[in-house]
């Protein structure tokens, strides 16, 4: 909803693009840095506490955002709202597959899946006719009213469930965590208007890498083993390739699928001049292909495997991205259309087996640590997205090498064209290594459904 909405947010407060971003950023980086202690939280207070708490939260924060008067007190709003999603984020996907036999468990996450299109579908197309028609604080009084709504079905529908552990939850690692994952997303954003080797990007990068060294670190310490307690993140958690492999497909796939939809509502109403509602018509196109392939692909790798369906989809990805690339000013919407849809197809093929297969590795009493961690994986790859579209549209300047621009046959475009390059590459890369595991996979008689 608040994709369609950017331009207007940034006419009230006299802001840039750059600037009004951080509403999707900061809400994205709240969510990441707040989903693992969410998943522990879970398996320490109970799924489903933590979960329906969450809606109140998100609730509060949405009213906050809709009665903001500034965008200092709008971005603090969007924070709580972070909190209260990371809340259901991190545990939703763990209620599911408690409740479903492993047989059918690439179909109930494909449902799961479905479901997201189906509020994605409605997000595009209601922001832009509610930017169009009313204003774009309405967007937040609606999600308020909806999230108060989903905490009563949710009281009423989801049983009592146990928690599962008493360790406690791992506050140093989290502070860890958190200063570098906020350390990279402000150095990238910094980046769009400093350049790369500025000295405040090249400081926040050097800190980030700091974090990271330490935070392995603190992580494989031999201080966990015969505690009685675990660190942050679990090491053994991605002891598998699979597992490994998995966890870098959701962050390079919702990196490219979300960047697409930062940049292609801007080009839509800056470039093709269409107004708010039609740029919410042809977004929806994404969620819409991705509501009709997602169950379909989560039963069809239930009975022939997930490695083929995923390693298509991350084929189909990159090709729709690389034609995405090619849209200029003078493109028609229904080639817009098209790959758009194609993209949304891909990613169903893609999310369901890949989450399936996540789950499939992991020890019954880490399900919500694992689902918190592939909901953690989608929130970085968002914020990604969100920083790879907002930077080089903004300022591309900053980013691309200068002979680009200079030899570029349509500057005004080269931003938004260089999205989903690299996306496409990006999600090139994810294809050619799921090959390679599955043939290694293969030779060594370990390949799994």
């Amino acid at each position: 909803m608040l994709n369609v909405a950017l331009i207007d947010i940034a006419s009230e407060y006299g802001r840039s693009i750059d600037d009004v971003q951080w509403v999707v950023t900061l809400y994205l980086l709240t969510i990441t840095v707040c989903l693992p202690v969410m998943g522990r939280l879970g398996d320490l207070l109970g799924k489903r506490a933590v979960h329906n708490a969450g809606f109140l939260l998100f609730t509060a924060g949405a009213l906050g955002c809709a009665l903001a008067p500034g965008f200092v007190s709008l971005l603090a709003a969007r924070v709580v709202q972070g909190v209260g999603a990371s809340m259901y984020q991190a545990t939703n996907m763990a209620l599911i597959v408690s409740l479903v036999s492993s047989e059918h468990r690439g179909r109930a996450l494909g449902i799961v899946s479905t479901f997201v299109a189906a509020g994605a579908i409605i997000g595009p197309g209601l922001g832009g006719v509610v930017v169009q028609w009313m204003t774009w604080k309405a967007n937040f009084w609606i999600l308020a009213g909806i999230a108060a709504a989903l905490w009563l079905a949710a009281q009423l529908a989801i049983p009592k469930v146990r928690p599962v552990s008493r360790i406690p939850v791992d506050a140093f690692g989290a502070a860890i965590f958190a200063a570098g994952i906020g350390s990279l997303t402000v150095s990238l954003n910094l980046s769009g208007g400093h350049g790369l080797f500025a000295p405040a990007p090249l400081a926040l990068m050097a800190a980030f890498a700091a974090c990271a060294a330490a935070f392995v670190m603190w992580c494989r310490s031999d201080r966990w083993k015969g505690s009685g307690r675990m660190p942050f993140i679990r090491p053994d958690l991605f002891k598998s390739p699979t597992v490994r492999l998995g966890v870098s497909i959701t962050v390079v796939t919702y990196m490219a699928a979300f960047a697409t939809q930062i940049v292609l509502p801007v080009l839509l109403r800056n470039e093709l001049s269409l107004p708010p509602a039609w740029a919410g018509a042809v977004m929806a196109a994404y969620p819409v292909s991705l509501f009709i392939s997602a169950p379909v692909s989560g039963d069809l790798s239930d009975r022939f495997g997930s490695a083929p369906m995923m390693t298509l989809g991350l084929g189909l990805m990159a090709v729709s991205l690389g034609a995405l690339s090619f849209v200029g000013g003078h493109s028609s919407v229904a080639y817009i259309v098209i790959f758009v849809f194609l993209l949304g197809s891909s990613m169903g093929m893609i999310t369901s087996p890949n989450n399936s297969l996540m789950m499939s590795k992991t020890d019954p009493s880490a399900m919500s640590l694992m689902s918190s961690m592939i909901a953690l994986c989608r929130n970085v790859g968002m914020m990604f997205g969100s920083v790879l579209g907002g930077t080089l549209v903004a300022s591309p300047s900053a980013v691309l090498p200068g002979e680009w621009l200079n030899f570029a046959a349509d500057p005004v475009l080269i931003g938004y064209r260089s999205v989903f390059a690299a996306a496409a590459l990006c999600v090139g890369a994810a294809a050619v290594s799921q090959i390679l595991l599955v043939r290694k996979q293969m030779r060594r008689g370990t390949m799994s459904a």
